[in-house]
């Protein structure tokens, strides 16, 4: 073993107590804009404009926080929790909601999680549905790395109140909580640290099965899979319409940011870098083998990737690099879209299972819309008169307003795998969608196979996503309008199936399965029991809605194909 000089040695313990000391937790109390971050918080008592206040701007970069363009920072760690969309987000600020990845981070970042987060070591990276496709989406026990912005989420101060310089028995947020001349001291925030959005993410999927051999009839192996997606889209989070911190919080009425045209990702700035895991090594004389398969959505010049084995060391892996930086043809690339599979070349003694899921159907039981909507829509003249189209109107009257915005959404993971709940845009009444989604898995005779799915009805707010603030309060009044910023999406349930080996729910070799969801907010009317509702108003006079959940199921067939 060659001896290391005492230079280096000094060096190299110099900088791993450096790097020691960087993983400080950030001080949540620096985004606030008084402490020189760009979060501008609220006071102890609720105002009209708390809202406009809270996105004004509703991200702001952890380092120059009053500024908008920030440079982009890695991120790693392993998923511990995550959602697909689920309405909820703002809409002013969204073209749809936030897909949502809880991430604990590597001890080398721990500096990246600030005070204010859910855990010392928990951090999470958001990504519009719709600007992160669904097979890039991780699920728990996924290893993560991200590159992105590097945020305080703005619209969720979490304070703890301080007390008045001059008072000390009476609480308070900012100095203009407290009499004229005092101040407020000892406030302390809990704006959290988030990757929002990355414009790179490397979704590492361990302990997967593939056919990575060529040959005919080559037998699947175990691999490690990466689905990587690299793309300057954002959504509003990512836009610099949205995230430039206006004087006033009511000017944010007059701006109007949609269609989105402005990105601030720097996806050139750096190439994407990160590591592959390979699976345990079955002999000593196997030879690594892996497949780089594209995807959609990379533009008109995806990148070029460079992919080296890294085969000492106790953790064999490939290092990938998605060269960003390189240009094509004269121009920089545009993105990246793209799975790896990597194993090794011998296949197990005992072979995986191929199994296939296809989605057949949603069969929506209760579509969690009310006979009298929140916000009811009305004639344009004869405004007391509500309506759905303009044929409930007198002649020559427009129905006006968003109502109770019609479809539905949702999502399905087969062992992790998502996909999205196609065809539900319309949904008003119950009634079945067809569906087409299918799933490929090589899973060991021991393994299980883990269907989950889950969808929401939409409600007025959804109808709001993707305008300008005004077009919205507009079209409905400020009355209607804050009611209607108010409402959430109705949950319809979740759908959880676990499935063991080595049949899989497919004896014979297809099952056709349908499952119907648990939990959400649908249910039948206390005494008209084959009545579906969703409040008490949907029911005859006297009855109340017993909420049961379940209001959606999905028909799936297994097939055991070896």
């Amino acid at each position: 073993m060659r001896c290391i000089p005492m230079r280096l040695l000094c060096t190299s313990l110099a900088l791993a107590i450096v790097r020691v000391a960087s993983a400080a937790p950030l001080n949540s109390d620096l985004a606030a804009w008084q402490n020189g971050g760009g979060c501008t918080p609220t006071g102890i008592n609720a105002g009209v404009l708390d809202m406009l206040t809270l996105i004004n701007a509703e991200w702001a970069p952890v380092v120059n926080g009053q500024q908008v363009d920030e440079a982009p920072i890695y991120v790693h760690g392993t998923v511990n929790g995550m959602h697909g969309e689920t309405s909820g987000d703002f809409p002013a600020t969204h073209v749809r909601s936030d897909v949502n990845i809880f991430v604990t981070v590597d001890p080398a970042d721990l500096d990246k999680v600030a005070t204010g987060n859910d855990g010392p070591d928990e951090i999470a990276f958001e990504w519009e549905a719709g600007a992160l496709p669904a097979w890039a989406w991780p699920t728990v026990g996924d290893r993560v790395v991200g590159l992105g912005r590097h945020i305080f989420d703005c619209g969720h101060p979490g304070a703890q109140n301080g007390t008045c310089s001059g008072a000390p028995s009476q609480a308070c947020i900012l100095d203009g909580d407290c009499a004229t001349g005092q101040t407020c001291v000892g406030t302390r925030y809990g704006y959290s640290s988030e990757l929002h959005p990355p414009h790179a993410l490397a979704t590492i999927r361990p302990n997967r099965g593939a056919v990575l051999s060529k040959r005919a009839g080559a037998r699947a192996v175990p691999v490690t899979r990466a689905d990587v997606w690299v793309n300057a889209n954002g959504g509003g989070a990512g836009d610099r319409c949205i995230l430039t911190h206006r004087a006033a919080p009511f000017d944010l009425l007059s701006v109007a940011c949609f269609p989105l045209a402005q990105p601030v990702a720097r996806i050139n700035d750096a190439d994407f870098t990160f590591d592959v895991p390979l699976p345990a090594k079955p002999n000593p004389r196997a030879k690594p083998v892996w497949r780089l398969t594209s995807q959609d959505g990379a533009g008109t010049s995806p990148a070029r990737v460079k992919i080296r084995r890294r085969l000492g060391g106790d953790t064999p892996h490939l290092e990938v690099k998605v060269l960003m930086t390189k240009k094509r043809g004269g121009a920089l690339p545009t993105g990246f879209a793209g799975t790896l599979v990597a194993g090794w070349r011998t296949a197990p003694a005992t072979p995986l299972v191929h199994v296939r899921v296809a989605l057949e159907a949603v069969d929506i039981v209760n579509a969690l819309k009310p006979a009298t909507p929140t916000v009811p829509r009305t004639c344009s003249a004869t405004t007391a008169t509500t309506c759905v189209t303009a044929s409930d109107c007198p002649p020559g009257e427009q129905c006006l307003g968003l109502g109770t915005a019609p479809g539905w959404a949702g999502q399905m993971s087969v062992n992790g795998d998502w996909q999205e709940l196609l065809g539900l845009g319309d949904v008003v009444a119950p009634g079945e969608i067809a569906q087409t989604a299918t799933w490929d898995l090589w899973l060991p005779a021991t393994g299980a196979l883990q269907i989950h799915a889950d969808a929401y009805s939409k409600e007025c707010i959804d109808a709001m996503y993707g305008k300008p603030l005004a077009e919205g309060l507009a079209n409905l009044g400020l009355v209607k309008g804050i009611t209607c910023l108010a409402t959430e999406a109705r949950r319809g349930g979740n759908v959880d199936v676990t499935l063991a080996g080595p049949d899989f729910g497919a004896p014979g070799g297809t099952q056709t399965i349908a499952t119907q969801s648990s939990g959400g907010q649908g249910g039948h009317c206390s005494l008209s029991g084959g009545l579906a509702c969703v409040v008490d108003g949907d029911c005859p006079s006297g009855e109340t809605c017993a909420t049961e959940g379940g209001a959606f199921s999905v028909r799936y067939t297994i097939t055991r194909v070896s």
